[in-house]
């Protein structure tokens, strides 16, 4: 398993040594009179923890005229309040908050070491503050557990029969949620959508192809549209759309460089593909509140496109992807959301 000896050994981001370092957003500013009951011990942790920020999203009636997403045509949602991290779970977050567990891989990425494509970070980027990839759908989940422990919230998951691979990546598991508790979790795929298309029926932003922005050559596998928000692999090198050139395009970005969207969230088009808690499933017609999807499948559903198998038109809003839930390849990671 990775730990602090072997980091340093790299010579990758020596700051984290040093126990006051932080990533690069606020503590959550947290109003003790809003919280839900239901604080718990703390998990005590090594390391300083800046807390991600979270952004408010006011929920709402949602009435679906879509072919595709979660909001097809002939479908009627409600969605209640809940709040979604500004940005993805950075390499330096994840680290932090799985160093003390002696059976976790606390540094999984591995881009930089892809066999067909360059992948290694951008000059004048950090690398601590890419996205954290090659994570499981299971893995995601249990950093979400012990995140909510050491902020002194509620665990949102029950995680058993726990089964890891020879690099200690989660590869099977029994996960169940329980939404009445106040921790951290993932978004579901209809949350996922509704936060990237600006949580907000009523203004332009919603009916955009990308999270943040339109483009007349939407729906194309180059589009330089998507520069503005977000990084995929015709313009993973430099930022802006070229052709794609294996030995020269970088893997993961620093998050939050490009424009956010409506609601402030940044990369939800691109970067990487984000794990959602929905099984894979047919849209189905009809109302339904705060939908969650079936209660077993064999896939779990993948959103926003990336840096690596991600044409621009994967990178569109709407667009359903999906894939077993022990794969942890390195253009998967993930974001955190809560209940409100």
């Amino acid at each position: 398993m990775f730990k602090l000896d072997q980091f340093v050994s790299t010579g990758i981001v020596m700051s984290l040594v040093s126990a006051f370092f932080f990533i690069s957003c606020d503590d959550e500013k947290i109003d003790e009179s809003q919280e839900k009951e239901g604080k718990t011990e703390r998990l005590e942790t090594t390391y300083s923890i800046a807390f991600p920020e979270m952004i408010s999203v006011n929920g709402g009636d949602v009435y679906g005229h879509d072919t595709i997403g979660a909001f097809i045509e002939g479908r009627n949602v409600t969605l209640s309040d809940f709040s979604i991290s500004k940005y993805l779970v950075t390499r330096e977050l994840y680290f932090k908050v799985m160093y003390d567990d002696k059976d976790v891989n606390a540094w999984p990425s591995r881009c930089e070491y892809n066999q067909t494509y360059r992948g290694e970070i951008m000059e004048g980027e950090k690398d601590s503050l890419r996205p954290v990839e090659s994570v499981s759908w299971f893995d995601a989940v249990y950093f979400c557990n012990r995140l909510s422990k050491i902020k002194g919230y509620e665990p949102v998951y029950s995680i058993s029969d726990i089964k890891r691979n020879t690099v200690y990546s989660i590869i099977s598991a029994t996960v169940s949620q329980d939404l009445s508790k106040n921790g951290y979790r993932l978004p579901t795929e209809t949350e996922w959508e509704y936060a990237a298309r600006g949580g907000d029926v009523t203004v332009e932003d919603w009916n955009f192809y990308y999270s943040g922005a339109d483009s007349e050559n939407a729906g194309a596998a180059i589009d330089s549209g998507m520069d503005a928000v977000g990084w995929y692999n015709c313009n993973a090198e430099t930022g802006v759309t070229t052709r794609r050139n294996p030995s020269t395009m970088h893997g993961t970005h620093q998050v939050g460089l490009k424009k956010p969207n409506r609601l402030g969230v940044y990369d939800m088009s691109g970067g990487i593909f984000e794990w959602c808690w929905d099984w894979e499933h047919a849209i189905s017609t009809g109302s339904t509140l705060d939908p969650v999807g079936p209660d077993s499948g064999g896939k779990k559903v993948l959103r926003g496109g990336s840096w690596l198998h991600g044409w621009a038109i994967y990178c569109g809003v709407r667009l359903r992807l999906s894939s077993e839930p022990q794969t942890s390849t390195d253009y998967y990671g993930f974001r955190i959301a809560r209940s409100k």
